[in-house]
């Protein structure tokens, strides 16, 4: 469990709580020998009521360093990067796609590189929202869920399998189906889920951004080596900084320029690399969970993105209809954390198996192609 904490957190506490135990002692030791002067117990009982404050900042920060347990949506924090440390580090596993060159990939079983002719490969490739952030089991996550609900009645004739990361866009998805294509990784069906903010870095001012963000990085040691001090401030960062405030405005905004025009350029060149290597192509819009409701602002987006699927013939499942009516039951991770947790992902399977892969038949088994 405390794998994740470094050397210098780890001595650096043990030595601040010898010192506080030791301090602890000296005052006592002090307020019974200075009994009855009251100009210096009065300053004994200053440095008790300081050490008492010291003592409850320790108390938060090692229960933010030892029991919270919880991802952030940019992924930015200490406490967010021990999340990553102890679930999914564990679950990571090498996937050699040619010799010398993979990918590390999360899930519970090894990437299936060896596929029989009757067997059909179901492939779900996207950013944090496929990988799941912040859901701690891949059994929970939607592409697990579809496996569990295809693979064990079709006896073997349909593998479902997921390659995505976090932080990941349409670029890296499109180059990762070129190198398996050419290293002959075959790919019957792949579903591209689309997440709204994979529009950005088809914008200059996005090319960057994380590069930007970084550059708010704390630089002093309480600030930036400890967990509930550096999760203040990032929050704090966070709710200030102008391009973090406006990022949501920022996408909404793309989806009307230029930004959506090279971006639906670059999904024609997808569709066409599948169907040159005999893949079937569809689509599943995940919407900004966070955001649902009445008012939801991206609607004409997820409205314009399904406009370009039906005119491309790509099969296309818009998730926004299927979760809204859930909204008030809570679909995001957690109040930092916008990505779907264990309930939309159960959500999203059930509606991707009803709607998007309605050609495999109820028991698992997929029709023939062209059927």
């Amino acid at each position: 469990m405390l794998v994740y904490l470094s050397d210098g957190y780890f001595y650096g506490m043990l030595a601040w709580l010898l010192a506080g135990g030791v301090g602890f002692w000296l005052l006592l030791r002090l307020r019974g020998q200075w009994r009855g002067q009251l100009k210096k117990l009065n300053w004994v009982n200053a440095g008790l009521s300081l050490w008492m404050g010291l003592a409850l900042l320790t108390c938060v920060e090692l229960y933010f360093a030892l029991v919270y347990d919880a991802s952030d949506s940019f992924n930015m924090t200490n406490v967010s990067r021990k999340w990553f440390a102890l679930h999914v580090e564990p679950q990571k596993r090498d996937f050699q796609i040619k010799p010398g060159e993979g990918i590390r990939l999360r899930d519970d079983r090894d990437y299936p590189t060896q596929l029989s002719k009757d067997q059909r490969h179901l492939v779900f490739f996207g950013d944090s929202f496929t990988f799941a952030q912040g859901v701690p089991e891949v059994r929970d996550r939607f592409s697990n869920r579809v496996r569990a609900a295809l693979e064990p009645p079709s006896n073997g004739r349909v593998v479902v399998s997921n390659l995505s990361d976090a932080g990941t866009d349409l670029h890296w998805v499109e180059g990762l189906m070129k190198v398996l294509f050419e290293n002959g990784h075959r790919v019957d069906t792949a579903v591209y889920v689309l997440c709204l903010n994979d529009i950005e870095t088809f914008h200059e001012r996005h090319q960057t951004y994380y590069q930007d963000l970084s550059k708010h990085s704390p630089t002093s040691f309480l600030f930036r080596d400890t967990y509930f001090f550096n999760w203040v401030y990032f929050r704090v960062k966070q709710a200030t900084l102008k391009d973090v405030r406006g990022y949501f405005s920022f996408v909404q905004e793309y989806y009307s320029g230029e930004p959506w025009e090279r971006m639906s350029r670059k999904l024609d060149q997808m569709q066409a690399l599948c169907e040159a290597n005999g893949t079937d192509f569809r689509i599943v819009v995940f919407p900004f969970l966070h955001n649902l409701g009445p008012e939801y602002p991206f609607r004409e987006a997820h409205q314009k993105i399904v406009k370009y699927c039906r005119s491309r013939n790509i099969p296309v499942l818009d998730l926004e209809p299927e979760l809204t009516p859930f909204a008030t039951k809570g679909l995001t991770v957690n109040r930092f954390d916008a990505h779907p947790n264990e309930l939309a992902h159960r959500l999203a399977a059930e509606a991707m198996l009803r709607e998007l892969l309605r050609d495999f038949s109820a028991n698992g088994n997929p029709r023939p192609n062209g059927s």
